[in-house]
């Protein structure tokens, strides 16, 4: 009788995860044991309740057109528990005031004419400098260039400045001088290509609002109404095993070496680790390019409030440009985004703090970083005395998709494919969003499977 096979996963993120999923549908006879070396899983999505607050950590959603989590959800039993964001309106605070952001523009990337030339977040220089876009030559040229080289000779720097650039960290919390444009946002490499102007090609990146949104006036987002980590939890159980407290200081083909010295063998591994553990673990020098690349360390504060202690505003949340020099990168009002997660009667603010600039933020005290995001908060709108706030910490492990990250990362998976029955997923490589990862964890699951196949029939 063959012995069955065994799969060792690194990581318990939701790369991880997902991962472990997708291998046991596709062949659930297979032993998987993941292996984290935090107390918890989950990686990035932490959901914390207190008081009848649901309170996101980390991510707290993803863009609802990405169906392919979506169908991981339902696949997994918790499509019941799907929820769509309000509809709302961001702004960006610029020039120490709260300005709309105008009507049609994608991104920061204006696509009308006239709510451009009557927005306040421009110049009257740096709205003609913008409209320039429509006479300028190529700017892509077949080779990567930072975010901040493209659009700024595009659309102008003032543009870049007080829209693009607060929108982007905001995603990224990336310094746009060093952000890949053909890894961050190859949607516009394909626009300059085929348009030349931003202005005219943006209004294909434009998609038909869905009939449900117009009918159901919900916003571009999903969310769990249990918290998002029901879907880490709710994936953990498809593993055989899930060790926590567990760190790998090796892997190689065949086998992984614990902190403790010990050894698991394995018919297969799979890294999905944080970006900077796989220099050490996998050490080959592509690995270690990946681990050396920039990285960013952030922290979210979430404040709960009375209801009436907080200004009503008439938007879900801003972002804050970089020039306005404050903590804070952005904030959401998440009981007006998402109703299920404050009580009737509360209100619950989700700030953001630190910038590639302002990374020493991050490692002061809970109390020290609160207190600086209530300051700035209470800058820009009327915020009274919070109940309770939660601070979380991500340190060094945002990663930075710098310029020629797309080759980086095609000769790390091109070293790595010669390592026997070594796989690797995870926000370092094809994309930071959850959508992404799982989707990337899907891929290299089927890689994996495949593989298992073979080995199972040379064996038989």
């Amino acid at each position: 009788m063959t012995a069955k096979q065994r799969i060792i996963i690194v990581g318990a993120g939701i790369s991880g995860l997902a991962a472990a999923f997708y291998i046991k549908r596709h062949k659930p006879n297979v032993h998987v044991t993941v292996l984290e070396a935090a107390d918890r899983i989950g990686g990035k999505i932490k959901t914390i309740y207190k008081d009848g607050f649901t309170i996101e950590c980390g991510p707290e959603g993803y863009m609802a057109r990405r169906k392919g989590l979506t169908d991981l959800i339902k696949a997994i039993g918790l499509g019941d528990q799907l929820v769509h964001s309000k509809l709302g309106g961001y702004s960006i605070y610029v020039n120490r005031r709260l300005r709309k952001m105008p009507k049609g523009a994608v991104m920061g990337v204006p696509t009308k004419l006239l709510p451009m030339v009557t927005t306040g977040l421009v110049s009257p220089w740096g709205k003609l400098r913008a409209a320039m876009d429509l006479l300028i030559p190529h700017v892509y040229q077949d080779r990567d260039l930072s975010v901040r080289t493209f659009f700024e000779r595009r659309l102008g720097k003032e543009l870049v400045a007080n829209m693009i650039e607060p929108l982007l960290s905001g995603i990224y919390n990336g310094d746009l001088s060093d952000m890949s444009l053909e890894e961050t946002l190859p949607q516009f490499v394909s626009i300059e290509k085929k348009h030349r102007s931003l202005i005219l090609g943006m209004k294909t990146l434009r998609p038909p609002k869905p009939k449900e949104a117009i009918t159901n006036k919900t916003g571009a987002f999903v969310s769990l109404s249990g918290g998002l980590s029901t879907l880490t939890e709710k994936l953990a159980d498809y593993a055989d095993e899930v060790r926590r407290n567990t760190t790998v200081s090796q892997i190689n083909a065949g086998c992984v070496t614990l902190e403790d010295g010990s050894v698991l063998n394995a018919d297969a591994i799979l890294l999905a680790a944080s970006p900077k553990q796989f220099g050490p673990l996998l050490h080959f020098p592509e690995a270690w390019a990946l681990s050396n690349d920039k990285r960013s360390s952030t922290a979210t504060v979430a404040f709960a409030f009375k209801k009436e202690e907080v200004e009503a505003l008439g938007i879900t949340g801003y972002v804050v440009s970089r020039k306005e020099q404050l903590h804070i990168t952005a904030c959401s009002f998440m009981d007006r985004k998402w109703p299920h997660l404050a009580p009737d009667g509360y209100a619950f603010v989700r700030t953001y703090v630190g910038t590639p600039e302002d990374q020493a933020i991050v490692q002061q005290s809970d109390a020290a970083i609160a207190q600086a995001a209530l300051a700035d908060l209470r800058m820009i709108s009327r915020i009274g005395t919070p109940l309770f706030s939660i601070v979380t910490r991500q340190i060094d492990n945002m990663p930075q998709y710098t310029v020629n990250h797309q080759q980086r990362v095609h000769a790390f998976e091109n070293a790595l494919s010669k390592i026997d029955g070594v796989f690797a997923c995870g926000a370092m490589l094809h994309g930071v969003g959850l959508p992404d990862c799982t989707e990337n964890a899907r891929q290299t699951a089927e890689q994996v499977v495949h593989y298992l196949s073979i080995l199972e029939h040379t064996r038989s």
